[in-house]
């Protein structure tokens, strides 16, 4: 009895030890930003060097509507995202955002990065101070000095408008 009791005690306290020693989901996410490694990350749980601020925008849209490019730096890697600002109730699911990503030279683009329908369910925030009006992000790009970067909205009837290339 005495050496189960004795087993039972170290056992559990080595599951203790890896038990911390593991991080939450939400502090392994923003540590691990190198590279390409952070796209699609939320850019709402890293922590920034520098940023987040916005290199162009917000640009009004009409009908309550604008979008922005978002870039920040952390882990020494600058990242973008886009953000739609709306007033809750104004069809704001009709309303797509993303990002574009390409090489200076265009020769590799990806058009459509981190797609979000403007009320989306984990990527939507009400604005500080404003009482209906509401944000909705995409996730986190790279966005290295060989590539450039632009956050775009499509309307309901499917027209684009995008900022100018980062």
């Amino acid at each position: 009895m005495k050496t189960r009791t004795r087993l039972g005690v170290t056992l559990g306290m080595l599951l203790s030890t890896l038990a911390l020693a593991v991080p939450n989901s939400a502090s392994a996410a923003a540590q691990a930003c190198y590279d390409f490694g952070c796209d699609g990350h939320d850019p709402n749980i890293q922590s920034w060097q520098s940023g987040p601020v916005s290199p162009y925008g917000p640009y009004q849209l009409g009908n309550s509507f604008l979008y922005e490019l978002r870039w920040g730096k952390t882990d020494g890697d600058q990242y973008s995202w886009a953000r739609l600002h709306y007033i809750s109730g104004s069809g704001q699911s009709d309303w797509n955002v993303y990002v574009q990503r390409c090489t200076k030279d265009q020769s590799t683009c990806y058009w459509r990065l981190g797609l979000k329908k403007g009320g989306a369910s984990g990527w939507t925030a009400k604005i500080p101070g404003g009482t209906n009006y509401y944000w909705t992000r995409t996730p986190m790009y790279y966005n290295p000095s060989t590539h450039m970067m632009r956050a775009c909205v499509e309307n309901p009837s499917g027209k684009q408008s995008c900022t100018p290339w980062y």
